[in-house]
């Protein structure tokens, strides 16, 4: 590019001298020569450097070409073409039209200035220099050409960190919730409108965020994931550490309105990183296992101390319809050092699936210093295919449970029974959930039995 500018530089200033010379009388067949030198020089050194760039462009747009015809992103071309280079090409030949542009008006200057005489006398208006003319057309295509192949082919382009790229899906959901109380009391809350990023960067890397705008807006999960093997992964972020079958449900997929009592015995979102280990043995049979260490100190909230907490988790499939999965948290509660206590939170779960039944339980217990909590639940269900225009399935379920806040102490236990139904408009994602539930507890019995309606829009 300097090259266009020193050589266009130079032959303007030749010819203000020359055209200056020619006021004061030169001959005017020397000027003319003197231009004409000019553009000679110009139109070789325009030729040069078109054939340099023909050359580059033409191993650019075959290279192009073999990864339009493989038809497979996995296949790209050895030369590793990515969407930035593409677009720095893009820019430079931009660049180049200007400076061609360019040089054809200073050819149309100097004709203008220069003008010849035919044989009889009369002034001819100069001819447009066809090379200059059919180079910057051939720029102008080819700019548009790429842009066109970036455009429809960027998904067989290998990823660049800086651009779009990878298998990113969108996806979020929305609880509408009302509740009557005792005393004929009754609410409407929005309890959650959550939005989520999520998906493959490539085949090594995946990401996920999650934000809750209910109420105050606020990061639930910003996690990344590494996987160098298909069995082996490796985590980090805030996201729920691996505990507790009912509490790693996610929100949108909960049978029931509320979580059971007994998950909130375990920890929840915290800030740390896992290490997963998953083998396919066949379709009846699988195993999952889950090891990592947290700050401890919860969502959104800074560690108080340099002590990290240890949890595992280990998920067994057996016979194609049993899920067996033992838990363990150990380590400090978040305070300074002075204050810190031990906590070892154990748990396990078993699920059978079949068909359209289901049925599971789990036990908790947990102990933080010199408290110990202990809680469980089972539940079944039962679906139906109603196959209706709205409503295309309908689950039936109850669940029963108790929970004991401090088993060192008695009559402090409350026993909870949940009925409940889910109506699935599209099967999966759009529901309605009736819950009642009904609590007892030892000693001081209170009147707390509620009705829940939860409605769920979710993509």
């Amino acid at each position: 590019m300097k090259r266009f500018t020193t050589i266009a530089g130079a032959s303007l200033l030749l010819l203000m001298f020359a055209a200056g010379t020619t006021a004061f009388g030169q001959d005017f067949d020397a000027l003319v020569k003197v231009v004409d030198k000019i553009e000679v020089n110009l139109r070789s050194m325009v030729e040069k450097e078109s054939e340099s760039r023909r050359q580059d462009i033409t191993k650019l747009r075959k290279e192009m070409s073999q990864l339009k015809n493989s038809g497979s992103p996995a296949a790209p071309p050895t030369a590793g073409i990515t969407e930035e280079q593409l677009a720095d090409v893009i820019a430079e030949l931009a660049v180049l039209t200007v400076e061609v542009q360019g040089l054809k008006r200073i050819f149309d200057n100097n004709a203008k200035q220069l003008v010849s005489i035919d044989d009889e006398g009369f002034y001819l208006s100069p001819k447009t220099d066809p090379e200059v003319v059919e180079l910057s057309e051939r720029l102008a295509e080819l700019s548009t050409s790429l842009e066109s192949l970036l455009t429809n082919n960027s998904s067989a382009i290998q990823p660049n960190p800086s651009v779009k790229h990878g298998n990113i899906a969108l996806s979020a959901f929305v609880h509408e919730h009302f509740n009557s109380g005792p005393d004929e009391t009754s609410s409407f809350v929005s309890k959650r409108a959550r939005l989520t990023i999520k998906g493959d960067i490539n085949e090594y890397a995946q990401i996920k965020i999650q934000g809750e705008f209910a109420k105050s807006p606020k990061l639930l999960d910003g996690q990344v994931t590494i996987s160098p093997h298909k069995q082996w992964s490796l985590s980090m972020g805030q996201y729920k550490p691996p505990f507790g079958t009912d509490f790693l449900i996610s929100a949108s997929s909960t049978p029931f309105v509320n979580r059971s009592i007994a998950s909130g015995l375990g920890t929840n979102r915290d800030i740390g990183a896992t290490v997963s280990y998953r083998n396919n043995f066949s379709p009846d049979y699988s195993l999952k296992f889950t090891a990592g260490l947290f700050n401890g100190s919860g969502i959104n909230t800074s560690d108080a101390n340099n002590h990290k907490n240890f949890v595992a988790r280990l998920e067994a499939k057996l016979f194609g319809i049993f899920t067996l999965s033992p838990n363990v948290y150990a380590g400090k509660t978040n305070e300074v050092d002075a204050l810190k206590q031990d906590l070892v939170d154990v748990a396990g779960s078993l699920t059978w699936k079949w068909h359209r039944e289901i049925v599971e339980a789990e036990y908790i217990r947990s102990e933080w210093g010199n408290t110990e909590r202990r809680g469980w639940y089972i539940w079944g269900g039962h679906s139906f295919d109603i196959g209706l225009g709205f409503l295309k399935e309908l689950q039936l379920l109850a669940r029963y449970e108790q929970y004991d806040p401090d088993a060192s102490t008695n009559d402090d236990r409350t026993n909870r029974l949940t009925a409940g139904t889910n109506l699935f408009v599209d099967n999966k994602y759009t529901k309605i959930q009736l819950n009642y539930e009904l609590n007892s507890e030892q000693g001081v019995s209170i009147d707390n039995n509620e009705f829940f309606v939860n409605v769920q829009v979710a993509f």
